[in-house]
């Protein structure tokens, strides 16, 4: 009995021990992580200054560091900043949901059917291949200068990313483990629900996360064509008037923007894989 209870201990021991090491082990990562993050942001910025200050290149063409700090800080303060903070972001959650929505349903309808998918293949392929700036002035078009439009531009730029990735996870299913579901005698219900959608699941959020950058990016797109409310309409604005340290701060904004929303998808990257 004491043999035993040592052994347990030493177990434990030992497995305390390795959790000790993969902790410390994440920690140093974090910090050489954000180590690295601080000297590439320090060295953008250096050598940012460097070239505005020293007049290598006209500070009216790329402004300066300082310049687009204070011009930040004032749109921050400045509540029609924020009207289009919340247009932009409005626009661009709205074609996220309808592009990522629809694009996982088409994935899935054609990842279950080779025929229907080289069918619609070519449509699907033209469809994809028309340039989103010409599509902004088409719905501007017949649908006014409103949210509808920046939503759907919005929502085309995404709809492909989700269908493509969505069709590729599903069919890269591991071949023994549909054997095996189908000896188990598991309805095409139940081997989608069980098995396929779950492992794909990871990947489909994965996707998701590059599609809601360019979720930003197509609603700005149709804000730039024509919006009464932006941040793609406020810098069309500010570069016509030669703003330029105001232009580089709205691009900031676009970026944290797009930032939050990857950070926000990431965690439910993170609990769909675990559950996988």
């Amino acid at each position: 009995m004491t043999t035993v209870q040592a052994s347990s201990a030493e177990v434990i021991d030992m497995e305390r021990s390795i959790f000790a090491e993969q902790r410390s082990d994440r920690r140093k990562a974090t910090l050489g992580t954000w180590a690295i993050r601080v000297v590439v942001l320090m060295a953008f910025l250096g050598g940012w200054y460097f070239v505005s200050h020293r007049g290598i290149v006209d500070p009216l063409f790329i402004s300066t560091p300082e310049d687009v700090g204070r011009a930040f800080i004032d749109q921050l303060t400045d509540s029609g900043f924020w009207t289009d903070v919340r247009s932009t972001f409005s626009g661009a959650m709205t074609g996220l949901l309808i592009g990522a929505s629809t694009g996982v349903l088409s994935g899935v309808i054609l990842s279950r059917s080779e025929t229907l998918n080289r069918a619609v293949g070519p449509f699907l392929t033209l469809l994809n291949s028309l340039p989103r700036p010409a599509l902004a002035p088409i719905f501007i078009l017949w649908f006014g200068l409103g949210m509808v439009p920046k939503a759907l531009v919005a929502a085309s730029m995404v709809y492909f990313v989700l269908l493509t990735i969505t069709i590729s996870a599903l069919r890269g299913i591991d071949h023994d483990i549909n054997l095996l579901s189908r000896s188990m005698s598991m309805s095409p219900w139940q081997r989608f629900v069980k098995i396929e959608f779950p492992s794909a699941l990871p990947a489909i959020v994965g996707g998701l996360r590059l599609a809601a950058v360019y979720s930003v990016l197509g609603a700005v797109l149709s804000e730039m064509v024509g919006a009464y409310t932006g941040l793609g309409q406020r810098l069309v604005t500010m570069t016509n008037n030669f703003q330029v340290a105001e232009s580089f701060a709205v691009l900031l904004a676009m970026g944290l923007m797009s930032m939050l929303l990857d950070s926000g998808i990431s965690l439910f990257q993170k609990v769909a894989q675990k559950r996988a």
